[in-house]
Formats: structure tokens, C-alpha cells, sequence
């Protein structure tokens, strides 16, 4: 089986479906993924694995039809020349131009939906209602009672929007709870005694991540007396218009507010020094990684009320769920785990078995391989 994906961005492929890709060419498969290359040591770990990587430019955030015609053009163009047995589209603007295409050919494909993007944020801007209306519009042209096309959501109340703008059939959807974690490389460790409460927060540098209202609520509880640091890492997306600006980033970590730890490799090293992991995001994502890898490792996690969250947090059973999503609110929940190291522990044990159970990376795997094989079974010329 000749296997092609097609992604915004190859370091999104590297960190999140590299595993997945990699099962298949293990498998004997051949495998290539097409996707904009910024840096051409994530190309080399990518081909290191046997896989080919193709570079098109797939700007996330322009809107200009004749730019994404070029894609369009671009990616038939590959098409031609790879001629693959089937193509999985993940992110937003590969699947509208790669799956528009595709509705009109005969290879099958399969979309994968990790979060709906922010036009879903219950917002009620016009602009946002706007694009919304286009982009399920689209979605309903591609996948509306398409035989040849299977869609895989992270969690199900992605699948429950969606629905109510396209005619799924009844054997076209399937739910795999996230990216997959190595269970062996992310391993259960008891927290390091510490006299200051260490939080991670590990994500890009969004507005809509919550880090803002993290930094303020870390504030609040040191005002209480509670001694706590706040790690910060990840990617400065410069290209998105909710970017957290680097001097902003950088004014934090002079009044130290946070400790500003960039863009890091060895996340299971900050989580492993961390005695709380925080992700209160409004933004319509899947199943976050860094709560994966973190209760994979048995950190306490406190996320907010949003889908792909919930997905793996209970809340007091294994983290807490922010109602509000205040600075107060989060204050008051992080002053709660603070003071009770054994309420973490609990939390963290029972998040290392959950993911075990649901978010081990061959179980993903395994699912994710099904549902190509499902979709040959039924694939219509």
C-alpha cells in the first residue's frame, strides 16, 4: 500500500503522526507526506524513517484565493507523480483543498480532525460566523455520504458539531482518542520532594492557550503566601494572528512571573521536574499532547472546560476542570493542589492508568491502520 499524508506543517507531522507513519513503513507500506518544510533538520528526521517528504508551501493563515489555488495545483501535481492507494489529510486547509480535489477523483481518502479550529470558539463575530458557514459548506461538499472518504475525530463532541453540517454515513466516522503516547518514554514518576510547587506549562504561545490567565493566577497565589514557580515552554508561532508576542514572553521572565524555558525537545524531562501541569485553553482543539504526556507520567493536571480536555481529565477524579476560567478560579485550584501533595499523587496514578487503557501509542496506531484497511474494503471506483 502505497500511503500519502498531507499536513500544514512538518514539524506538526514530526511531533504528532510521525509514530503512525513510521508503523507503516515498518509494515512494508511506502509512505510520503506532503507539507511545508521550514527547517530541514525536521525534513531529515522525517526521511531517517524511511518516508519520503515532498515541500509545498501551505501558508495556515492566508486566505488569498489565488495562493491557495497554487496549493491546490501543487498538490495534484504530487498526486500525479506519487499516485497513492489512499491519502490521509490532517489539519484544516489541507483537508479543504486536499479533499475537494479528492471528492472528484476515485482514491479514497481519510480526514483527520485534531479540533474544529477557533472559527468554532463560540464566537459571534460576524467575520467568524462568516468563515464558519464556508468552511462547513466545503466540509459537507467533501465528506456529505462520500463512500470513498473516512473521518476520524480525536473525541466525540467534535463529530456532534460537524454533524450538524454534514450527512455523515453511518460507517464514516471514527473516534481515536488522540495522538498516541510512548508509554515506555513517558513512564509513571512519583513527584521529586520540592519546597516550591513547580508548574509546566508546555504549549505555543497563544492567547487563546490561556497562558495570560495562568500568569496572572500564578500571581494571585504567590500574594497567598504559596511558594510556586512557572515554567514555560514552547513554540513562539510568529505566523498566528493570537501569537503571545516574544516581548511579552520576555517581560514575564524579567519580573519573574514565568521561567521561560523556549522551545524544548525533552519534554518529558520538564514534566518529570514538575509537580503540576496546567493547560487552560479556550482554544477548539483535540486531545492536547502535553496532558497526555503528563498524565502519562502521573503529573496532577488542571485544564479547562473544553472537549478535547475533558476527553482525558475527570474532573476530581483525575485533575480538576476550570468552570470559569478566571485567574480566581484558577487560583483557587492550583492553592488546592498545592497544599495537598497526595491528592496530586492520586490524581497522577489514576491519569497513568487511564492512559495506558485509552492513549497508548500502539492502540492508536492499531485503530488508526483499521480504519485505512476499512475504507479499501469499501472503496467504490
Amino acid at each position: 500500500m502505497k500511503v500519502l499524508f498531507f499536513v500544514n506543517a512538518a514539524w506538526y507531522f514530526d511531533l504528532h503522526w510521525l509514530d503512525r507513519a513510521k508503523s507503516l513503513v515498518e509494515e512494508g507500506h511506502e509512505v510520503h507526506v506532503v507539507t511545508s518544510v521550514a527547517d530541514e533538520a525536521i525534513r531529515e528526521s522525517i526521511e531517517n524513517h524511511g518516508i519520503t517528504c515532498w515541500s509545498i508551501e501551505v501558508p495556515r493563515f492566508s486566505k488569498n484565493p489565488v495562493l491557495n489555488i497554487k496549493i491546490l495545483l501543487a498538490f495534484r501535481q504530487k498526486l500525479k507523480e506519487i499516485k497513492p492507494d489512499l491519502v490521509h489529510l490532517i489539519t484544516i486547509k489541507p483537508i479543504l483543498l486536499g479533499g475537494l480535489l479528492l471528492r472528484f477523483t476515485h482514491i479514497p481518502f481519510v480526514v483527520s480532525f485534531v479540533g474544529l479550529g477557533r472559527m468554532f470558539n463560540n464566537t459571534h463575530r460576524a467575520a467568524d460566523t462568516l468563515l464558519r458557514r464556508m468552511i462547513t459548506t466545503f466540509y459537507s461538499v467533501i465528506l456529505s455520504k462520500n463512500k470513498n472518504a473516512h473521518a476520524i475525530f480525536e473525541h466525540v463532541d467534535d463529530y456532534k458539531t460537524l454533524s450538524q453540517y454534514v450527512d455523515f454515513l453511518d460507517d464514516q466516522v471514527h473516534i481515536i482518542d488522540g495522538a498516541g503516547i510512548d508509554i515506555e518514554k513517558y513512564k509513571y514518576q512519583p513527584e521529586c520532594e520540592a519546597k516550591v510547587l513547580n508548574i509546566l506549562f508546555a504549549s505555543r504561545m497563544l492567547w487563546s492557550k490561556g497562558l495570560g490567565v495562568l500568569v496572572d493566577a500564578v500571581e494571585l497565589v504567590k500574594q497567598r503566601g504559596i511558594a510556586v514557580n512557572l515554567k514555560v515552554a514552547g513554540i513562539i508561532d510568529s505566523n498566528d494572528p493570537d501569537k503571545i508576542d516574544a516581548s511579552v514572553i520576555s517581560s514575564w521572565n524579567d519580573e519573574g512571573k514565568i521561567q521561560w524555558l523556549g522551545t524544548r525537545k525533552d519534554v518529558e524531562n520538564l514534566i518529570r521536574d514538575s509537580n503540576l501541569v496546567i493547560l487552560p485553553t479556550r482554544y477548539s482543539e483535540g486531545v492536547p499532547r502535553i496532558i497526555l504526556e503528563a498524565c502519562s507520567m502521573g503529573r496532577a493536571c488542571i485544564v479547562s472546560n473544553v472537549p478535547g480536555c475533558k476527553s482525558v481529565i475527570q474532573d476530581e477524579v483525575n485533575g480538576l476542570v476550570l468552570k470559569k476560567g478566571t485567574a480566581a478560579e484558577l487560583a483557587d485550584y492550583i492553592e488546592k493542589l498545592a497544599v495537598n501533595e497526595t491528592l496530586r499523587r492520586n490524581y497522577g496514578l489514576i491519569s497513568s492508568n487511564i492512559i495506558k487503557q485509552r492513549f497508548a501509542k500502539d492502540i492508536v496506531i492499531e485503530k488508526t491502520i483499521c480504519v485505512y484497511e476499512s475504507l479499501l474494503r469499501s472503496h467504490t471506483i
